[in-house]
């Protein structure tokens, strides 16, 4: 069998991916970090925060996805990224003076066009920088931009924040983005297909109408794609509860804001970074080494850790079970992007991985996170109307077993897999 190698220069591309994707989800995170001070400054309720952070950042970014994947299979993928760049970091500075609901919520409208740009492109740069054996492991570099943008947006809430403001922070993201925009215009595009050991896969790359046609026909005709999907779908929802997870801690958990904002944020760093390169080197091992794939040892893993992450929520926050519990969540929400994305590669025709990565976005985001972003604060004002005690702990305990169902999904996924191979 052919041997691919590494593209040049390889790993650096990765580094500068991952440093724009920290960048990102920075910018998406700091609004979640700054939650209470946010609907205190703007008079919002739960419900208007969670569509906030939710469906009105979403529809675009997930609408405009689909066209930026389909770009990405065919256009300059590094020029795309700078062009997304500058507009979301543009909008991001803006959202620092707006003053309602309704200036904030246009200003994180369109910036979910720019970021549209970003994860689409880069899986399909990855694919063509690494060989499929190290696909799991580049995923699972590049989505330490999730753990670490989060946690950074946290840690800079806690403390910067104090003493600046969150309008200032958003200032300064802005110009950070922009800087960096420069950068990518100087960035080679990689060679499409370069490391596919079969290169019958050579057609050319068609626009996105064609693309999603091509697309629905490769869904169908691989259960596995669609069973990684769904699982993906459920898995989001508790990430997108997790929104009200500062409020959860300052109202019902009795922690100062300032404290746990940080403190969180640093939990996050740690053991959200060890999730994602954790699920992305052994689901990588997992695969060499045993049947059902990267999907399956994932499968695996969320079995260990679940009793933890839906424990956690009934324990003392003077306890150890506590932050051991809000650890594991953090662990295992972030080991999942390496093992699923880079599978979903692997299964994916070169000339429609960018469209396949942005039709993934669309169900996690649109279908996963916003759903769980809007569902915990409407059931929270139903709780609270209904004067339950605690409505954001059950709110977010509905969505984490929601998540749990994530696993009977991947497991299926696998058995499909072994189907697939065999």
């Amino acid at each position: 069998m052919k041997t691919i190698k590494t593209a040049p220069h390889a790993k650096g591309i990765l580094m500068f991916l991952m440093l724009l994707n920290i960048l990102s989800m920075l910018d998406r995170s700091l609004i979640a970090a700054f939650a209470q001070t946010i609907m205190d400054d703007l008079n919002l309720s739960p419900s208007q925060f969670g569509l906030l952070n939710g469906w009105i950042f979403t529809i675009c970014y997930v609408v405009m996805g689909l066209f930026m994947g389909a770009f990405a299979d065919r256009m300059h993928r590094p020029r795309l990224i700078a062009a997304g760049l500058i507009l979301w970091s543009a909008l991001t500075a803006v959202s620092g003076v707006t003053k309602n609901f309704l200036q904030i919520g246009l200003a994180r409208l369109l910036i979910g066009i720019g970021e549209s740009t970003m994860t689409p492109t880069s899986m399909s740069m990855l694919s063509d920088l690494f060989p499929a054996h190290k696909r799991g492991t580049a995923v699972g570099l590049y989505y330490l931009g999730v753990p670490v943008g989060t946690s950074l947006a946290f840690i800079l809430a806690g403390s910067l924040g104090v003493s600046i403001g969150w309008r200032n922070c958003f200032f300064l993201l802005g110009g950070i983005g922009i800087a960096l925009a420069i950068v990518l215009l100087l960035l080679k595009d990689p060679k499409r297909g370069a490391m596919e050991v079969e290169l019958s896969d050579k057609q050319p790359a068609i626009g996105w109408r064609g693309g999603l046609a091509d697309l629905m026909q490769v869904l169908k005709g691989s259960p596995v794609l669609i069973w990684i999907m769904l699982g993906a779908v459920l898995l989001h929802i508790p990430i997108g509860a997790g929104t009200f997870s500062i409020p959860w801690l300052i109202t019902e958990r009795g922690f100062d804001q300032g404290y746990i904002t940080g403190l969180f944020g640093l939990i996050y760093l740690v053991f959200g970074t060890a999730g994602t390169l954790f699920g992305g080197a052994m689901s990588d091992w997992y695969q060499r080494r045993y049947r059902g794939g990267r999907i399956r040892f994932l499968a695996f893993l969320m079995i260990a850790v679940t009793p933890l992450t839906i424990g956690y929520r009934f324990a003392s926050p003077d306890s150890i079970i506590f932050f051991i519990g809000m650890s594991f969540a953090l662990f295992s929400l972030s080991s999942f992007y390496g093992p699923a994305f880079s599978t979903v590669q692997d299964l994916t025709p070169v000339r429609l991985r960018g469209i396949m990565t942005a039709v993934l976005l669309v169900a996690c985001n649109l279908l996963g996170f916003s759903l769980g972003s809007f569902m915990t604060g409407v059931t929270q004002e139903l709780f609270q109307s209904a004067a339950i005690s605690n409505p954001y702990t059950w709110s977010l305990l509905i969505a984490d077993i929601l998540g749990a169902l994530t696993i009977p999904c991947f497991l299926y996924a696998s058995v499909h897999l072994e189907r697939q191979r065999d």
